[in-house]
């Protein structure tokens, strides 16, 4: 890859200030360790195994040059556009994670039936649709699409380039009826409707994976998911519900996390992870089962 002045070469498909808040140091708000220093702790589904020493952030969830596109002759144009992007929705999911932190350890809030604003609601809407197809999984497979789609028309380089331009939209206005406005509204439109409710952890024994959200519905396409998990931090948990489950619950809400929730996301994550789970925290006996569980059924499956 030719090397161009200023760009970011290690790309994180999870973004740092995500990670940073299932890391042991994020726990203590009136640390001063540098950011760059925030660490956490990796389970290897694939190798089952479980690190006893906590990693870097800035040294998992990256590839270099994950968001570039390039001209005819391999030179990177654009540099850094997709990641100038990314870091406004990264500032703006901290402030909206501050926001958050905020207001779900009032216990009052345990019994309002509109926890989220609306505009709260939306914008984690969009930062789960974007952090769904900024993945690299996601890019490849549309690389796929486009190589089948033109055969020899297309070159590797090039599907790569329209991967990037169809599935983010930051390259030009959205405007109805385009082709990147409908795959976006294909994702949002299933999501519009379900309930919300904001699980918080005062154990802060939340964990994520290299996939975060997680996403279960009996069909796809369908008009609407049957449940969404979406970890925020060690200590707050993203729910939606729809279908069936949506009629069981309240609309939006907060709730305390319980042993049976923990259990749920750990295999939720462990469910939609590619490789790696990640935590505040060496696993214990009844979170490593949980996780065996599930890779005894993932092993099953295939």
């Amino acid at each position: 890859m030719p090397k161009v002045k200023n760009i970011t070469k290690k790309q994180h498909y999870i973004p740092q200030v995500y990670l940073r808040g299932f890391s042991p140091e994020y726990i203590d708000k009136n640390n001063e360790i540098p950011l760059s220093r925030y660490t956490v702790y990796c389970h290897d589904l694939t190798k089952e195994a479980q690190s006893y020493k906590p990693v870097p952030i800035k040294s998992v969830c990256y590839k270099n040059y994950l968001y570039e596109v390039t001209g005819h002759d391999g030179e990177i144009v654009l540099p850094n556009h997709l990641e100038k992007f990314f870091s406004v929705m990264e500032k703006m999911f901290s402030e909206y994670r501050h926001k958050l932190e905020r207001k779900v350890f009032i216990k009052e809030k345990y019994t309002t039936n509109s926890f989220l604003k609306q505009e709260e609601k939306l914008f984690w809407i969009t930062y789960i649709l974007i952090q769904i197809l900024r993945m690299p999984q996601v890019l490849e497979n549309a690389e796929q699409v486009g190589l089948e789609t033109w055969k020899e028309e297309l070159t590797n380089k090039q599907a790569q380039n329209i991967a990037r331009f169809f599935c983010l939209p930051f390259f030009k206005e959205m405007t109805e009826g385009n082709k990147e406005t409908m795959l976006f509204d294909s994702l949002f439109e299933p999501m519009k409707n379900m309930s919300f409710g904001i699980g918080v952890d005062v154990q802060e024994r939340i964990v994520t994976s290299d996939k975060p959200v997680f996403v279960y519905s009996k069909d796809f396409p369908c008009e609407e998911y049957g449940k969404i998990i979406f970890p925020i931090s060690s200590q707050i948990c993203l729910f939606m519900f729809g279908n069936e489950d949506k009629k069981k619950q309240r609309k939006n809400f907060l709730f305390p996390i319980d042993e049976g929730h923990r259990e749920e996301i750990i295999k939720s994550m462990s469910v939609s992870a590619f490789e790696k789970i990640y935590s505040n925290h060496i696993f214990d006996k009844k979170e490593r089962k949980y996780i065996k569980e599930i890779m005894k059924n993932r092993e099953g499956s295939k």
